[in-house]
């Protein structure tokens, strides 16, 4: 009976109810009236920790602050051992079993700032519970406004000044003692020297570059622009015509150094400029002649000799000071050269108002004039030769439209070999007349080789001198025996291929390479890398692209890229540099058309070789260039 009231007694003193808590924002929380077992405190602890933990997420620091958490109350379980086989020596009833403490009820404060809202406050504790109960532990939580307080009150005061010891007396040092005076010597001295000026040296130095920049600056200046000696030497022998000639002896014996040799320069000059210009004279006299005999044995109206071929070309090319001069030199006789068959009829009349208001101050000097006139007497001789004059028919008696139909009325290979014959000027507007399937049929001819036979030259000149005389065009002759179509001399196949190839659209070109690539059993021909086309040039990688212009010359670059179509140009443009970009636009303007056209030539060969130089070193290959 003792041992089943014992657990009864120990139930009823857990389940007994503590004494009531005032509220914490009334009174003190009290202290507990009985023992609280160690596990019940380590478990207030972990949850005071938690407390902490969870205020410091919901509430900043600064507003909310933790008052910690206090004891409640606990439950102490004892529940005995019960045997299942009775008669064993097993003990039973309370303390048969250790007792084991559970914390059931905590209460935890928090004291916040006057200026945190009722409402947040409130929703707070709620929280606050609901996150620290659980199981059979129930949390409270209370609360407390803190006392608003003087912002000065967080300040700290200023330290007191700290008292300064008095000043200790200074004892005066002891003076030196006076070092002996040092032995004037060469040494001393120039130590002494070095010592005075080393603080200098920085202003003296800039002062001396300076001096020498600026001096470097004049003399640049005035140096800028003006001819050097040789250049002067230069233009007095090509005044005097004995450039090239080798010099007297007197001249190549070196002055003997005297006290006269002022006087020896100046007689050496003037028996040099005297020695000039008698052979100047002696050379004018003997051309004189020479030209004098010639015209008076021609007649100027009659024969079509050397002399009357040069003066129509002048007046073709509108050289009205060489002819003003000639006809001052040689008399008014000379106009009879000029037929009166109306070919020539604007340029007369040109000739008559230049000669009207002639200034023969403007007129080059009979040295120069002569010199001119042997020049073009022998560019006159061989373009009057029957086979010159035939291809200079091209570019003279031919517009674009008529070379275009003469193409299209000849074969593909005949036409191809007569447009890349053709002016290198005029092909570009050859090409962009021509019909498209005309474009691919001469490229497919001028691909196959960059020969033309005797045959094939002899046909296309009889054709060009029969649309000249306006004559029926001649049959083409039959193929080779041999049947061998690569054969005869060279041509430019590959510039007119470039000039051509603008104009095809891409596909065709793609066919038109890979027909050319199985001919040639896989590989191009050598010749082949001379044929470039702007879209060749795109295909190149833009680095290698910029690295490939910077190496050319820019003036053969822009006359080059101005024979390229507008839209080609700003796609083109648009890859290179600004600096690259203002250079090439800087060199777009041109004197003449001839300049430009003799410019773009050179551009062209310049890319060329480039490519060139790019392909050799395995940078690009010519098959992904034309593919």
């Amino acid at each position: 009976m003792r041992r089943s009231l014992l657990p009864l007694l120990l139930l009823a003193l857990a389940a007994a109810p503590l004494p009531a808590r005032a509220d914490s924002s009334a009174s003190a929380v009290p202290v507990p009236q009985r023992h609280v077992p160690a596990p019940v405190l380590m478990e207030l602890r972990a949850l005071e920790g938690q407390f902490d933990l969870a205020l410091r997420h919901d509430c900043a620091p600064e507003r909310c602050v933790s008052k910690g958490c206090f004891y409640r109350d606990h439950v102490v379980v004892d529940l005995p051992r019960s045997s299942s086989l009775p008669g064993l020596g097993q003990a039973e009833g309370p303390g048969s079993v250790p007792a084991q403490e559970y914390l059931t009820q905590a209460h935890c404060e928090l004291a916040h700032e006057k200026s945190v809202s009722p409402r947040d406050v409130q929703a707070l504790v709620k929280r606050l519970e609901q996150r620290l109960s659980k199981g059979w532990l129930k949390v409270t939580v209370g609360r407390e406004i803190l006392e608003p307080i003087s912002p000065a009150l967080s300040e700290s005061p200023a330290p007191p000044p700290e008292p300064q010891p008095p000043a200790r007396p200074e004892v005066p040092p002891a003076p030196p003692a006076p070092t002996p005076p040092a032995k004037w010597e060469a040494g001393v001295a120039l130590r002494e020297l070095w010592v005075a000026l080393l603080p200098h040296f920085s202003w003296m130095i800039a002062v001396a570059l300076v001096t020498l920049s600026a001096l470097l600056i004049i003399w640049g200046l005035r140096r800028l622009g003006r001819e050097s000696l040789e250049e002067k030497a230069m233009a007095a022998q090509l005044a005097a015509g004995v450039l090239g000639k080798p010099e007297e002896p007197s001249q190549l014996d070196p002055a003997p150094a005297t006290t006269e040799a002022s006087e020896t320069e100046v007689g050496l000059e003037a028996d040099e400029k005297s020695a000039a210009e008698a052979e100047e004279a002696k050379l004018v006299a003997e051309q004189r002649r020479l030209w004098t005999d010639r015209i008076a044995q021609a007649e100027l109206a009659k024969e079509d000799g050397v002399v009357v071929e040069l003066l129509r070309d002048w007046l073709k090319s509108r050289e009205y000071d060489l002819l003003a001069k000639a006809i001052l030199v040689f008399g008014d006789r000379l106009s009879l050269a000029f037929a009166s068959d109306g070919e020539l009829a604007a340029r007369k009349v040109e000739l008559a108002d230049h000669l009207r208001n002639l200034d023969e101050a403007r007129l080059p000097s009979d040295a120069e004039f002569f010199r001119r006139l042997a020049h073009h007497s022998i560019s006159s001789t061989l373009l009057a030769q029957s086979d010159a004059d035939t291809y200079r028919s091209l570019r003279e008696e031919f517009g674009s439209a008529g070379v275009a139909g003469l193409l299209e009325r000849q074969s593909p290979r005949h036409g191809g070999l007569l447009f890349a014959l053709a002016p290198a000027e005029l092909q570009s507007e050859v090409a962009r007349i021509l019909a498209p399937e005309v474009r691919v049929e001469l490229a497919g001819q001028l691909l196959v080789s960059n020969r033309i036979s005797e045959e094939e030259r002899r046909h296309l000149f009889a054709v060009l001198d029969a649309a000249r005389c306006g004559a029926p065009l001649p049959a083409p002759p039959p193929p080779s025996p041999n049947g061998i179509p690569d054969r005869g001399r060279e041509i430019d196949a590959a510039g007119a291929l470039s000039r051509l190839f603008p104009f095809i659209e891409e596909g065709e070109r793609v066919s038109l390479f890979s027909a050319a690539l199985q001919r040639s059993s896989g590989a191009f021909p050598d010749w082949y890398e001379g044929i470039l086309y702007p879209d060749m040039l795109m295909k190149i990688p833009p680095e290698l692209r910029a690295d490939l212009v910077l190496d050319l010359d820019v003036q053969g670059l822009a006359a080059w890229m101005s024979q390229q179509p507008p839209a080609w140009q700003e796609t083109f443009m648009s890859g290179l540099a600004s600096t690259m970009q203002a250079a090439v636009r800087a060199n777009m303007s041109f004197a003449s058309r001839a300049d430009q056209l003799r410019m773009a030539r050179q551009g062209h060969a310049e890319l060329v070789s480039a490519v060139r130089k790019l392909a050799a070193r395995g940078r690009v290959s010519f098959a992904e260039l034309m593919a």
